[in-house]
């Protein structure tokens, strides 16, 4: 990506990440708007509209623009709101995030029948805030909602912060498998779930205050057009992602290094390779598959499929690492 660290101009404008609809509200309502960089005339989708620098919030083609818009910031091609250009919204992501929020269900069911294994309750926790992610999704990602709305600002905002707790309990659930403290102990689930916290309020503080413009902190400054917001690149893109490997480093290390197995090492490396590739098919694909399908799907729900597949292999790799813990107690639930 030719653009400097922390800004989402190109991702904005490639991708339908939630980060882009606090971008959206900060500039719609700001008192000298950047219409043109919500609009440009260069996007395939906003062309018709004709916004120019002269534009004003109020202009009924601006109006009519920001209900039209989907997930976004500038996108040459994206998927309306729905009921609006014949627009169903991102039918596909809804019915793929609905799916990855049973299949979180499905697996917290299977792990807490397995009383008696390690690490049972830490991976209950990742999956609850995996299914919280999961349907936040449904209404942050597939134009559902208005664009510069406050609900969807709020909404957006509190599902970064659980992505930001999500990894965060997962680089957890990576330390409580080398047994430096005992799993389901005060000792293991208070630091977890503080560490966890820490990530989750400034997160959403720095979210909220992007999009509701409380103070001049986060605001563009000058360069709108860059979208540039270190804080929230650092904690929602970053973080996830030096999180995911240092779990994979720390899970090898275990299942290798300590247990001498390689099932589930293959297992681990199959989950995050996965997951890496559904960051690789989000970012790079949702332009092309968007404008060939002419604005009815993006990449999203390629991505939703690789990640929820990634974490049911997550969930059997971990299950293969405990499979000795199975006795007369796998039929009960905790």
């Amino acid at each position: 990506m030719p653009d400097s660290f922390g800004s989402f101009r190109w991702i904005c404008s490639h991708t339908p990440l939630p980060q882009c609809n606090l971008f959206f509200s900060q500039l719609f309502y700001q008192n000298n708007p950047s219409l043109t960089t919500l609009f440009p005339s260069s996007s395939h989708f906003f062309s018709q509209y004709n916004i120019t620098g002269q534009s004003t919030s109020e202009d009924l083609v601006v109006v009519a623009a920001s209900t039209d818009a989907g997930t976004g910031v500038g996108a040459n091609c994206e998927i309306g709101r729905v009921g609006h250009r014949g627009s169903s919204g991102d039918i596909a992501l809804i019915v793929l995030s609905a799916v990855s929020v049973v299949v979180a269900l499905v697996l917290i069911i299977l792990t807490s029948r397995r009383r008696a294994a390690v690490g049972r309750i830490e991976l209950r926790l990742l999956l609850i805030v995996y299914g919280i992610h999961s349907a936040l999704q449904i209404v942050t990602m597939s134009s559902l909602l208005k664009q510069g709305s406050k609900a969807l600002a709020i909404l957006s905002s509190s599902h970064l912060a659980f992505v930001a707790a999500l990894f965060s309990l997962l680089l957890g659930n990576g330390f409580i498998a080398t047994q430096v403290v005992e799993d389901g102990t005060f000792a293991a689930l208070v630091p977890l779930v503080i560490v966890a916290i820490l990530f989750f309020i400034p997160t959403l503080y720095i979210s909220l205050d992007t999009s509701l413009h409380w103070t001049e902190v986060f605001v563009l400054k000058g360069d709108e057009a860059n979208l540039k917001a270190t804080g929230l690149f650092v904690l929602t893109l970053i973080w996830p992602a030096v999180a995911a490997v240092l779990y994979l480093t720390v899970m090898l290390y275990v299942v290798m290094g300590k247990l001498r197995e390689i099932k589930p090492a293959f297992l681990y490396l199959g989950s995050f390779i996965l997951f890496a590739a559904a960051q690789v098919v989000f970012f790079l694909a949702s332009q092309p598959i968007c404008s060939a399908s002419n604005g009815k799907v993006n990449s999203a729900f390629l991505a939703t499929l690789l990640e929820c597949l990634s974490m049911v292999t997550l969930y059997f790799a971990w299950r293969s690492i405990t499979e000795d813990d199975w006795g007369e107690d796998e039929y009960g639930l905790y």
